[in-house]
């Protein structure tokens, strides 16, 4: 391996056990693992650092533009249920881009082989049992097959983002793709509008019907954002790409996030049987990062209705929060999913952060950054995402 190569490997190894001890320091290690879990021990903490370094590797900047795909084999048929076939697709790249913009496509074919009349140049999307973990594939000449996404992975993310037209935000997300920032350093990703509109091959938005307008007000003087992020729930839900992975996050595009960070902190979290949520703010969960276990997706989504008849009367009426106060609220007093408090997670003045802004205080999120400048400069002094490196 080159020394350039081993040398970063070995800093971010190290960054990576520096983020861990960091946890601990804040939280107590007892608040970073579910009661009657195993201690944390070193075994433990190599085994999250190595994957952090994995993440962080793997989720380096490309080209404006260059398919992102996770997996690409040669002679490798992926099994799974058909969902459609497309012919004339000139590489598997392109079969790919495809996969990926279909929510229900798992795993990909392509006929690579002239030979092979039937499958040449046949792009064949295909699906899978839900909470799928493992890709089962077999031996084939002249086929290649991939996933769109590295959904398998341990700890997978599955990262999502509302956009409106015509602000900050656009500009935002472009350059978090560009440069494979945010959301698109995920393992699987997706941005929701109520336009469609293309970021790249494989990315397109998934449109919900809303004027993404809302007031402010309440207690709290903040957006009455509820109903719109509640239609985003349900194309979120409708899609199903959450099903395949361990986490879901829901991030805002002014939010400087780093998903390789998240990766070291959900480590200690195993889901439980109602599933859990991190709360990450001492004052209550903020909207700008948002992350549920698959689980505790599931019991939200079913528990809506619930929810909103219990606050109605709590409330006599609308309860007039914002997004964040309802799903937390919801979470922990109606559907029962475990709060678990991790205080590493998100830096902005909201929270009584006062250093936000310099972005080098080890946490996974910093906000906000409106401009494409500020955002720049915030991943800059944060070091691109490296993990902090202990002396």
């Amino acid at each position: 391996e080159p020394a350039p190569v081993r040398g970063r490997r070995c800093r971010v190894a190290r960054a990576a056990v520096g983020l861990l001890v960091g946890a601990g320091a804040v939280c107590g290690l007892a608040s970073l693992r579910a009661p009657g879990a195993a201690s944390v021990d070193d075994e433990h903490v190599m085994s999250a650092a190595s994957a952090a370094v994995q993440t962080s590797e793997d989720h380096g900047e490309k080209p404006d533009g260059q398919l992102r795909c996770g997996r690409i084999e040669q002679d490798t048929e992926y099994m799974g249920h058909h969902i459609e076939y497309i012919n004339k697709v000139p590489s598997p790249e392109l079969c790919c881009a495809k996969c990926q913009e279909n929510p229900k496509c798992r795993v990909w074919v392509w006929g690579s082989w002239k030979g092979d009349k039937r499958h040449y140049q046949t792009c064949t999307l295909r699906t899978l049992p839900k909470y799928t973990q493992r890709i089962n594939k077999v031996h084939r000449r002249g086929i290649v097959s991939g996933a769109p996404f590295n959904w398998d992975q341990p700890h997978s993310l599955f990262c999502f983002a509302l956009a409106r037209p015509g602000t900050y935000e656009v500009g935002l997300l472009k350059l978090q793709y560009k440069k494979q920032w945010s959301i698109f350093g995920c393992d699987e990703f997706q941005v929701v509008s109520n336009e469609t509109w293309h970021f790249g091959p494989g990315v397109v938005t998934s449109p919900i019907v809303s004027n993404l307008h809302c007031e402010v007000g309440g207690e709290f003087r903040t957006a009455l954002n509820n109903d719109i992020f509640i239609t985003v729930w349900n194309r979120i839900v409708d899609d199903g790409r959450w099903e395949y992975n361990d986490w879901t996050v829901k991030v805002d595009p002014d939010t400087v996030f780093f998903p390789a960070r998240l990766k070291v902190a959900v480590d200690f979290h195993p889901d439980t049987y109602n599933g859990l949520y991190l709360n990450n703010c001492k004052l209550g969960l903020h909207g700008p990062l948002e992350v549920l276990s698959s689980r505790a997706v599931s019991r939200w989504h079913e528990g809506i209705g619930n929810c909103h008849h219990h606050f109605n009367t709590v409330c006599s009426g609308p309860c007039r929060w914002g997004e964040d106060m309802f799903l937390s609220q919801c979470l922990e007093k109606v559907v029962h999913v475990q709060r678990i408090d991790d205080w590493n997670l998100l830096s902005e003045p909201h929270c009584e952060s006062h250093d936000w802004h310099a972005c080098d205080n080890r946490k996974v999120a910093f906000h906000p950054f409106k401009s494409e400048g500020a955002y720049a400069g915030c991943m800059e002094k944060a070091d691109f995402g490296a993990l902090p490196v202990i002396a």
